[in-house]
C-alpha cells in the first residue's frame, strides 16, 4: 500500500513539474496568430513562450517600412500574461523608437483584439483595434 502511495505521490509530482508555467485557461491561447494593425499596414505575430505571451512584426508594407524603417521581426509585445480574460502586465513597444508603453488586451469576438495602450496612468490611453489575418485558403 505505501508502495502504490508513494508511486501516485511521484507521479502526481511529476505531473505538476511538467505543466508548471504552462497556461492553465485553454482561452488564454485565443489571442495565438497573426493580427493587422488598424491601417492594415502591419501584422504583428502573436506567440506564446515560457506561458506568456509575445508579439513580433510578421509583415509590413512598403508605406509602412518607408516611414517605421525595417521594423520585420522585431519584438513589439513582451510579458502578457492571462488573467481575468485579458492579456496584462507586459509591454507594447513602439518599433522604430524604442518607447515602452504598458498594455491590457482582450477580445471583443474571435477576430477583433483592442489593445488598450498608456504610459504610467491607464485613464489616459489610446485603444488599437487589431484584426485577425485570415489564414492562406480561407
Amino acid at each position: 500500500m505505501a508502495l502504490i502511495s508513494k508511486t501516485l505521490l511521484c507521479l502526481l509530482l511529476c505531473f505538476v513539474v511538467t505543466t508548471a508555467g504552462q497556461s492553465t485557461d485553454a482561452g488564454a491561447d485565443r489571442i495565438l496568430g497573426r493580427w493587422l494593425f488598424p491601417k492594415k499596414q502591419t501584422c504583428v505575430e502573436i506567440y506564446r513562450e515560457n506561458g506568456r505571451y509575445y508579439g513580433r512584426m510578421a509583415e509590413v508594407s512598403a508605406s509602412a517600412a518607408a516611414n517605421y524603417g525595417n521594423i520585420r521581426n522585431k519584438i513589439v509585445l513582451t510579458d502578457l500574461s492571462y488573467v481575468n480574460n485579458e492579456w496584462k502586465g507586459g509591454s507594447m513597444i513602439h518599433p522604430s523608437s524604442g518607447a515602452r508603453f504598458d498594455v491590457v488586451m482582450h477580445l471583443t469576438d474571435a477576430n477583433t483584439l483592442v489593445a488598450t495602450v498608456y504610459k504610467g496612468v491607464r485613464f489616459i490611453s489610446k485603444d488599437l483595434i487589431l484584426t485577425r489575418q485570415a489564414q492562406a485558403g480561407q
